[in-house]
Formats: C-alpha cells, sequence, structure tokens
C-alpha cells in the first residue's frame, strides 16, 4: 500500500461512530466544535449518546467526569487552545488528580488554525497537559496514528489527551510498515549513528524527509517517531542518546516544556557530552499566515531541518 494523504478529522469521525456503534457507553461531547472536528456523523447515526454543551469547556469537563462516574466512556472534543488552556483547572481537579476515564480530544493544534493567530494556535499545550497526574498524551501525526491513538483511548481506562492534527498530511510510512504501540518509539530511518532526530505528531514527514537529505549527505542518521508524549520511552531514549554523536528533537510546539524537554529530562543524569538541540516555536510566537507559510517561517520544513541540523554537526 503507497503512503496516502487521509484528513485526520474525516479518520477521527470514521472511527468515532465505529467504535460508539460497538459501545454504547461511549458519549461524545461537543463543545460547538462537533462538526469542526468530524463528529458530525456520529451525532446524525448516534443521537443519543451525543451531547452539545455549547462554548463551555469547562463545564464540558465537569459533565464528562460526571458521565465517567456514571460508567460512560466521555470522548469531548473541542478547538485544541480552549479544551487544555481554558479549563486547565478543572482537567487537573476533576480528571487528572481524580483520575476518571475521559478521553479529550484537542482539535487542530499546533500552529492549523494560521490564519486566527496566537489565540487559536496550541503550541503551549503539551507542556500544561504534561503536568497532569494520570494523563497519558496522544501526540498523532497522521490519519494513520489518528486512528491508532482514538482506538487505544477508548480500549483503555483513564484520562487521555489526544492532539489531533488539522491538516491532511503524508503518512511518513505505509501503514503497513508502522508500528504504534503505547509508550515506544518507531523508528523512520536507520543509515547510522552521526544524527538522532527524535520527531512528535504533524512534523514526522519533514523530519523523515530532512534525515533522507542528511543521509544523501553521507550523515548517518536516525529518525524516531514519538506518537505518545506521556508515558515516554526514556529507554529507547537514553540508548540513543549514549550512541549518538547529536541528538535533535522536533515538534510543532514551543520548545518550553513540551517534547524537547521531556527528551531532556530524560537524559539529564546521564554523564556524557552528547548535545541535545530542540527544534520548535519559539515562547509568544504570534505571527499569523497560511499554515506551510508559518512552518517555514518557523524552520519546521524539511529543508529548514536538514539545514539547521547540519549547522549543529559543524559546531
Amino acid at each position: 500500500m503507497e503512503n496516502v494523504k487521509l484528513n485526520p478529522r474525516d479518520v477521527f469521525g470514521e472511527i468515532l461512530l465505529e467504535l460508539g456503534e460497538k459501545d454504547k457507553n461511549i458519549m461524545a461531547v461537543s463543545c460547538d466544535s462537533g462538526a469542526g472536528s468530524g463528529m458530525s456523523a456520529f451525532k446524525e447515526h448516534l443521537p443519543q449518546q451525543f451531547l452539545e454543551v455549547g462554548i463551555s469547556e469547562q463545564n464540558a469537563i465537569g459533565v464528562c467526569a460526571g458521565l465517567a462516574d456514571s460508567g460512560r466512556t466521555p470522548i469531548v472534543s473541542a478547538i485544541a487552545p480552549f479544551i487544555s488552556m481554558r479549563c486547565f483547572e478543572q482537567i487537573r481537579n476533576d480528571v487528572g488528580y481524580a483520575n476518571k476515564n475521559v478521553k479529550i480530544i484537542a482539535s487542530s493544534t499546533g500552529l492549523a488554525h494560521s490564519n486566527l493567530g496566537s489565540t487559536h494556535q496550541a503550541i503551549e499545550d503539551m507542556a500544561l497537559l504534561r503536568t497532569v497526574p494520570n494523563m497519558v498524551i496522544f501526540n498523532p501525526g497522521d490519519g494513520y496514528e489518528v486512528e491508532m491513538c482514538l482506538r487505544k483511548a477508548a480500549a483503555c481506562k483513564g484520562p487521555f489527551y489526544i492532539r489531533m492534527p488539522r491538516h491532511s498530511v503524508e503518512m511518513p510510512l505505509p501503514p503497513e510498515q508502522r508500528n504504534f504501540e503505547v509508550g515506544k518509539a518507531e523508528t523512520l530511518l536507520d543509515t547510522g549513528k552521526d544524527i538522532t532526530i527524535l520527531v512528535t505528531g504533524t512534523l514526522n514527514r519533514e523530519a523523515l524527509e530532512a534525515g533522507k537529505v542528511l543521509s544523501e549527505k553521507g550523515y548517518g542518521v536516525r529518525v524516531i517517531n514519538f506518537t505518545t508524549v506521556q508515558p515516554l520511552d526514556k529507554k529507547t531514549i537514553r540508548a540513543l542518546y549514549r550512541s549518538s554523536k547529536i541528538m535533535c528533537t522536533v515538534e510543532e510546539h514551543i520548545t518550553t516544556g513540551g517534547f524537547g524537554s521531556s527528551v531532556l529530562e530524560s537524559v539529564a543524569d546521564i554523564k556524557e557530552n552528547t548535545p541535545v538541540y530542540l527544534i520548535g516555536i519559539a515562547a509568544g510566537a504570534i505571527q499569523t499566515g497560511p499554515y506551510n507559510e508559518l512552518l517555514k517561517y518557523h524552520g519546521l520544513t524539511s529543508d529548514k531541518l536538514a539545514e539547521t541540523i547540519e549547522s549543529y554537526m559543524k559546531i
């Protein structure tokens, strides 16, 4: 099967409906964003399992905690910055500390709402959610990963936060070559041990292409994908760190407190001289414009990544 481009919201909607038909305890909860996140088919076919709470994300989290207490599996979706930042206290207290079976779908993460500015861009959410106890954080980058994450979250008890991408992105590898496992890293490329690129989310394809460019230039490159940000595959990270000349992390998120920070925390006690470089978005970024142009501006396209990473090898 060739690599394909899948709309993440279409995949989410299709799998959500399938899961809801099989399990009547699954409840889809919308914060006036059901259509935008892919819940329309679910609402049409399973109206008795659909709940619209309106533009009230804080209330939605409380409602979901109550649904979980009654034996339901609530899957709540809203635009990423609102469902993560606006109701952080409710997520922390009612879902995290209480360890409730609530699945939070953060729709259109990172720079996805590029033209709407920093109010609608979600580039700090992982830093926040990483501090919530009991929270599993999935950061899928393509349609395949969205499906795997949703299926796993629905099948497991406890709180999950899924950063759902908005734009259709070509998968880095065909589905039959993928290997999704909760809390485990996935190797996308391995041509040697000079450069190790650790990537999460929407930039997996860009990181892979950058790795191929660097490999063609004669560098040994490993590109490792992390769909699960929490719990993190620290064992793999530590082994890669010890065998690399340099290590780079790549994420569509600020470099403060996100995936790169979690990688640094994982290797902080290792007495080695391997430098780790964090590639992402600077905190406080306020740029607006077309999505792909913003990625390029922040140096997150494959050509920019290859250029930046090669410069680190020359330091």
